[in-house]
């Protein structure tokens, strides 16, 4: 433009000098300062200025001046103390200097300790907690536009980005506090905050609300795949850290105040849902730190009030047993030795010289449901060593225990691992008093409660009942009377398990060390366990772009349609193509297409595992559960790696995810379970039903627990055979093909284990998630042929009437001219009989009266969250189910049946599942059938069960009117079942019923 248009000649003109001329030369001359005023770095020298510097927009240099001013250079004024001002500045800095700045105080690791340093208080993690919850209900609002959800989903990341880095250290409990109170002095003062902190920490309110937003920052996401979950929205990585910052504060000289506060802080994080996570922190914290962990551990739980440490104390013994207790089975060696002795030592440590908890020791070695179910003999016996020393709590056990051992109530209706524990205390109790006071032991036997004991025992209709009391009998008896002890000379006092018993008053157990306990390696802590949880940078790093919208571009000619997929269909009558079969793998004849690295087979039980754990590659997930369930066979009675891992892949296949959504997943998980609980049933069958019951499983996962027992009892019986059974067998433990025909027999019919006839239809080829519920139908159409058939002969006309042809009257008086053969008796052991009642039913049946027993006596959230998902119709039924099948798999030859009908007969009456069968047919129908299976089972035993249990059999046929009259007649589908179902269960009752009427009379009077 300058090349265009210049000054040729300057003329001065005096009319051009009222208006200015319409071309004139463009002088260069410096730029005139602007009248808007540059924003110029400030520094603040009062904690005012600093207020007003924060409310101006400052420059980043401002801000960072006046952040090192709040945060290290002023002496004059403590920003982390709760006043007016403090709270201000706070607010400032969470509402205002937070969203514009966050992304740059990123970048500098100073400037954002500087920025984390003054929001490291009480008042600062409470003004984040108030901004995240106007934040969650803004984003919950319906009028809330595009935009403004891009933008308050960026915030709500960004402040729990924050709170993250604020309590990413364990110090950040006690430094939270003690820089609030720093310069509090007043108790007055201290006593609100105090409050404030342990409801802002402790209760969880942070969790909570960083839990609601990243699940509203998740729902707008786009990608929620790529978004990254925070440690701190997770209950128990929240509840470690809380723990490890609880015992950290408490390695530092602290007052008294401050150790009360400590104590409620625990007690908090012990009501935050995850006790078990909390208690195995501190005891590994406790085994890791030699020097003063026990002492730290004694001052900590001096502060809890009782309960709390009685609670404490009964998590910790329950725990020990999963962590520290030797396998069921196996050769024991060294170190299974001295794991009694090591953790009497811990226990020795927890309870301390005596006091409250040698007081609460001693009473939960009293309490039936808990010492008889969540620990094992190695505890109890870890437990009475500690108590050895104290004589007196000693004699207390023997005599309490002794009075309970022998009540009629307790016979009657405590579970029998309950019972067997209360015997395993009373024998180990009975030894210890005898070598520290033989009179006593003498004196006790001589009394009337020793003899009312074994008199109760010994008349008691449980057969499990009557042995445990002839054990103890005789074992005391031993101990006293000498040559002249009492001597049932019964068979059963003669097998190893009785001698086993009797062995125990010459226990004598001592404190050792705890090392052995001690882990190998150092414990992960929860804030390495929150730097591994973050392997990508979108949970730091925010860029600027997240906030602005996507663009919307201009419309176009065209209109795309949304059709609504709820929308009447008006193309009814087109048949839809199937889904069109997957190609063979590598079919392609192109060498480049071919995969060449896909993973081999698992051949160990330690790979298997890895190529589980390894959840991001689909080849490793699918090629485990595939080999899973003929690896486990074949390795079940080859070497020790099946028992060595049973838990472990239990656990592994248990809490299994369908992450690739596989089409037979389901089916192939369930048989890896099925052949981990027949391979290790004794191992896995009892902790499965501890995890049914205790896990943090979800329902569908609970039900595959009950799906994988009951078919495991089934297939342990001989009812089933699993596909996988032929191809687990070692090849080189195979006759030849045509070898083996020449010794192959068709096995005989019977039951259970015994010879219970094959046939291909009971393969177990297909296992789908309701697999239970098709044995259970199967059975029920099973039990319920004769009684309809027999019905139905019956509808016809009396016997003499009916007419018979020529031929069927001949063949009759052939087979009745026939000489008949005599065979000689065979007896078969049901070896499979003990084994399923002792690792599956009981189990089951314990812990069922256990968790009714433990929702009678709380009414915390836990509790009731328990009694949901207990007592979920679909799940009640299914466990009833489970214990119906399990029964019917034992056989009417066991000697554990007595026992098993009494307890599921009394858990059928019971008050707990009556009440879920008023108005609930799915409870009803389970109830029903299994009823109908224990008749069938103890067919043979009408007169016993008439005799023992009268008062069962009267209440249950009553009940049984009382289904046929409420439900109507020709009703729906499961109506119509239920009353079926009543109605052959009331005739083969009442068959029962007429042929000892006589033993019922007195009953049915009564």
């Amino acid at each position: 433009m300058d090349a265009l248009l210049f000054c040729s000649s300057e003329k001065d003109d005096e009319t051009a000098r009222e208006e200015p001329p319409l071309f004139q030369k463009v002088k260069p001359a410096i730029a005139a300062p602007s009248k808007t005023p540059e924003r110029q770095q400030s520094s603040a020298s009062s904690a005012d200025e600093a207020l007003e510097i924060l409310r101006s927009e400052p420059g980043y240099d401002s801000l960072i001046s006046s952040l090192r001013f709040l945060g290290t250079d002023n002496t004059s004024f403590n920003v982390h103390e709760p006043t007016p001002l403090s709270a201000q500045i706070v607010q400032v800095l969470v509402t205002a200097i937070l969203p514009n700045y966050w992304t740059l105080l990123q970048e500098e690791h100073v400037d954002l300790e500087l920025f984390l340093a003054c929001l490291r208080s009480v008042t600062g993690l409470s003004a984040l907690a108030v901004r995240l919850r106007a934040l969650i209900a803004e984003a919950n609002t319906s009028s809330a536009t595009k935009e403004q959800s891009s933008n308050v989903s960026w915030e709500l990341r960004a402040v729990v980005a924050v709170i993250c880095k604020l309590l990413a250290d364990e110090s950040s409990v006690s430094e939270l506090w003690t820089a609030s109170v720093s310069d509090v002095v007043s108790d007055t003062k201290r006593r609100p905050l105090s409050q404030e902190y342990l409801n802002m920490v402790g209760s969880g309110r942070i969790m909570s609300l960083a839990a609601e937003a990243t699940s509203i920052v998740q729902k707008q996401s786009r990608d929620l795949e790529n978004e990254v979950l925070y440690w701190i929205a997770d209950g128990k990585a929240y509840s470690q850290w809380l723990v490890r910052g609880i015992i950290r504060w408490g390695s530092k000289d602290i007052n008294p105040e401050d150790k009360k506060l400590r104590g409620d802080l625990l007690v908090k994080a012990m009501r935050l849902g995850y006790p078990d996570v909390v208690i195995a922190t501190l005891l590994y914290d406790l085994l890791d730190d030699v020097e003063n962990g026990a002492a730290e551990f004694s001052c900590l739980l001096e502060q809890l009030p009782a309960h709390e440490q009685k609670k404490m104390l009964a998590g910790i013994l329950g725990l020990m047993p999963e962590k520290f207790s030797r396998p069921s089975s196996g050769e024991s060696t060294v170190e299974d030795a001295s794991i009694i002795p090591a953790m009497a030592g811990l226990i020795q440590q927890i309870v301390g010289g005596g006091g409250v908890m040698q007081e609460q020791l001693v009473a939960w070695l009293l309490s039936s449901p808990g010492v008889g179910l969540e620990n094992g003999i190695d505890v109890r016996r870890a437990a009475m060593a500690v108590v050895a020393n104290d004589s007196k709590s000693m004699s207390d056990i023997l005599g309490k225990s002794l009075a309970e051992f022998g009540d009629q109530l307790f016979i009657k209706h405590t579970p029998s691992m309950q019972q067997e524990a209360k015997a395993q205390v009373l024998l180990l109790a009975a030894g210890y008093v005898h070598r520290t006071n033989s009179r006593a032991l003498a004196a006790l036997l001589r009394t009337r409660t020793y003899l009312s004991t074994v008199s109760n025992r010994l008349s008691a209709s449980q057969t499990r009942a009557r042995f445990l009391g002839m054990v103890v009998g005789e074992a005391l008896s031993g101990l006293v009377d000498g040559g002249k002890k009492l001597n049932f000379d019964m068979e059963e006092m003669q097998s190893e398990e009785a001698k086993w018993y009797k062995e125990l008053v010459h226990t004598n157990d001592g404190v050792g060390p705890i090392d052995i306990l001690r882990p190998r390696g150092p414990p992960v802590k929860s804030s390495e366990k929150a730097k591994q949880r973050k392997p990508t940078p979108q949970e730091t790093t925010i860029t600027a772009a997240v906030r602005r919208p996507v663009p919307i571009p201009k419309s176009s000619g065209f209109v795309i349609e949304e059709l609504d997929d709820s929308a009447e269909d008006d193309d009814d009558d087109i048949v839809p193509y199937g889904k069109p079969d997957s190609d063979a793998e590598d079919s392609d004849d192109d060498p480049t297409m071919l995969r060449r690295d896909k993973p081999k087979a698992p051949v160990y039980i330690r790979d298997l595992i890895t190529y589980f754990q390894d959840t991001e590659n689909y080849d490793k997930q699918r090629s485990a559960l595939t080999t899973a369930p003929i690896l486990i066979r074949r390795k079940a009675t080859f070497g020790t790696e099946v028992q060595q891992h049973a838990r472990d892949l239990a656990a592994i296949l248990v809490g299994l995810h369908d992450t690739y959504d596989m089409d037979d997943f389901h089916r192939l998980r369930l048989q890896g379970m099925v052949s981990i609980v027949v391979a290790q049933p004794k191992m896995v069958g009892p902790w499965l039903a501890s995890m049914f019951f205790e896990g943090d499983y979800s329902l569908a996962q609970r039900a595959s627990i009950l799906t994988a027992l009951g078919l495991a009892a089934r297939e342990l019986a001989g009812f089933d055979v699993s596909e996988h059974a032929s191809a687990a067998t070692f090849p080189t433990k195979q006759l030849p093909e045509r070898v083996e025909r020449l010794y192959s027999q068709p096995v005989a019919s019977g039951h259970g284990s015994g010879g219970n006839p094959q046939s291909p239809s009971s393969s177990l080829r297909a296992l789908p998630p309701g697999a239970l519920d098709s044995i259970a139908d199967s059975l029920t159409a099973k039990l319920l042929g004769p009684i309809a058939a027999k019905a139905a002969d019956e509808a016809t006309g009396p016997n003499f009437l009916k007419l018979s042809s020529f031929t069927s009257r001949l063949n009759v008086g052939r087979q009745a001219t026939k000489p008949t053969k005599t065979a000689k008796a065979t007896t078969t052991t049901n070896t499979a009989a003990p084994v399923i009642a002792t690792a599956i039913f009981f189990p089951l049946a314990a812990r069922f009266q256990l968790a009714l027993h433990m929702l009678a006596a709380s009414s915390s959230a836990a509790a009731r969250n328990t009694r949901n998902v207990l007592f979920e119709p679909s799940v009640l039924s299914l466990y009833l189910k489970t214990l119906a099948v399990s029964l019917h798999a034992v056989g009417p030859g066991a000697l554990a049946l007595p026992d098993m009908t009494a307890e599921l007969w009394s858990l059928l009456l019971g008050s707990s599942v009556q009440a879920h069968c008023v108005g609930d047919l799915v409870v009803t129908h389970a109830v029903l059938f299994a009823l109908l299976a224990l008749l069938d089972v103890n067919e043979g035993r009408m007169r016993e069960i008439c005799r023992d249990m009268s008062r069962e059999v009267v209440q249950t046929r009553d009940w049984l009117m009382q289904v046929l009259q409420s439900t109507r007649a020709g009703g729906d589908g499961q109506e119509n079942e239920v009353q079926m179902l009543a109605a052959g269960t009331y005739i083969r009752l009442t068959e029962g019923m007429e042929s000892y009427r006589s033993l019922l009379l007195g009953e049915m009077i009564g």
